[in-house]
């Protein structure tokens, strides 16, 4: 299996517009400030976002099941009202809370990061794929990163890995997945919040319908 990823001629564009005038920006902020216009959908932009890890330890009191997380992006446009991981734009300095679901950070370079970072991964060790941000978000079409990660998960064995979504997309790696699952342990969650559509395009306006997702 390979996955080729397409360059994209890019055209740099403010994201903060006020940038000049404002406090100097450090961390995930500035990262985010100098990240290149990708390409714009409805209502939604794409930015690239340089980061320097993908695998993260995950620090918590409650008793999660997985010690590390991966996020392909950053930002969802899935847009569901009761999402817990808007807060996290405002470490790149946007508050406007409709950011989280109209500025879509691509992270680079993802499975080089990966393929780097799994050697800290301990036997036994859980790997969780969306825990703040869906990994088939309508991004994942255009910009593969979920893809390319499972691609590079497929080379590795012993890994315990979960993926959490609410998108049907995920059935578009069926093929990847099982090759995932020959030598490592590997399970899909789907999430359904409610059966009637009406509801669910209310709580979650962009996400695939309720029966998309049986």
């Amino acid at each position: 299996m390979t996955h080729t990823q397409q360059t994209v001629n890019t055209t740099s564009l403010p994201l903060f517009p006020d940038i000049c005038s404002a406090p100097k920006l450090v961390g995930i902020a500035r990262i985010a400030a100098e990240g290149e216009s990708l390409r714009e959908g409805h209502n939604v932009e794409y930015f690239t976002l340089g980061v320097r890890s993908l695998l993260n330890r995950v620090v918590s009191e409650r008793n999660h099941p997985f010690t590390w997380a991966i996020n392909p992006y950053r930002g969802c446009e899935f847009a569901c009202k009761y999402c817990y991981a808007r807060y996290t734009h405002e470490f790149m300095e946007l508050r406007d809370g409709l950011d989280f679901e109209r500025k879509i950070f691509v992270k680079q370079h993802v499975a080089a990061l990966l393929r780097s970072e799994l050697k800290k991964v301990k036997l036994g060790d859980g790997i969780a794929i969306g825990t703040a941000t869906d990994p088939y978000q309508p991004a994942e079409r255009r910009f593969e990163l979920t893809r390319a990660i499972l691609e590079e998960l497929a080379r590795h064995s012993g890994l315990s890995i979960g993926i959490v979504t609410k998108s049907n997309m995920v059935t578009r790696d069926t093929e990847i997945l099982q090759c995932v699952g020959e030598r490592n342990r590997i399970s899909v969650h789907v999430t359904v919040t409610t059966l009637d559509v009406e509801l669910a395009r209310k709580l979650e306006p962009r996400a695939p319908r309720p029966d998309l997702r049986l």
